[in-house]
């Protein structure tokens, strides 16, 4: 994907290993696949993580054109508490994306939640996964639940490629918000037929409060 004018590549010797640093570790396998970034959120407390923003042109792909790809940074220093139960090739470590217009301090507030939400329950995030809220989470949009997929753009497929935390693999989930017909589709036709719907659809890949639902 092209990327704003601007943003540098990283540069320097070899990248921080795991353990070294892993704030570090995870910011340089980000800048390594996205440049730099355009705007850093601190963490805001000891429960809280960073969030970079990384400045992208999504014109070939999303009509929104320039947006934002924001990754926590923190959320995989702790492992999730996966059941034994779900079988083998589940990763217990994750980090969360969300392609947006502009990182609105409500955006930002709803992503460093999600990132401490399986460590409030007990519980773990992965492919498919929904958390319904009580109200709608986002600005200008009536969908109150979140679904979590794998990235679909190269370079952010990649960094969960480069990334490993005391020798477990990282998953990177992007967040999506549905509406309660699009979640009342996936529990009776299933998520690879809403998967197929989406693409039929032009759904957008940059998140907009204002899109219809699909169902």
């Amino acid at each position: 994907m092209a990327r704003l004018p601007g943003l540098k590549r990283f540069l320097g010797g070899e990248p921080p290993k795991s353990g070294s640093s892993n704030s570090e570790y995870r910011r340089s396998a980000y800048i390594e696949e996205l440049g730099e970034p355009a705007r850093v959120f601190p963490a805001s407390g000891p429960d809280s993580v960073e969030v970079l923003a990384f400045g992208r042109d999504f014109s070939l792909i999303d009509p929104v054109g320039e947006g934002f790809v924001l990754l926590t940074n923190g959320m995989s220093e702790r492992r999730m508490a996966v059941p034994s139960t779900v079988g083998d090739g589940i990763k217990r470590r994750a980090e969360l994306m969300w392609y947006v217009r502009e990182p609105e301090p409500k955006i930002l507030s709803n992503l460093r939640w999600l990132a401490e939400y399986p460590f409030i329950d007990n519980t773990w995030l992965g492919f498919g996964h929904r958390i319904a809220m009580p109200s709608p989470p986002a600005s200008g949009s009536d969908f109150r639940t979140f679904l979590f997929l794998t990235p679909i753009i190269a370079p952010d497929q990649r960094i969960a490629e480069r990334l490993t935390i005391d020798d477990d693999e990282v998953e990177i989930l992007c967040v999506h918000l549905i509406s309660g017909m699009e979640l009342d589709f996936i529990k009776t036709k299933g998520l690879d037929a809403f998967l197929d719907m989406l693409d039929e659809h032009a759904y957008p890949v940059v998140f907009n409060p204002a899109r219809q639902s699909c169902v």
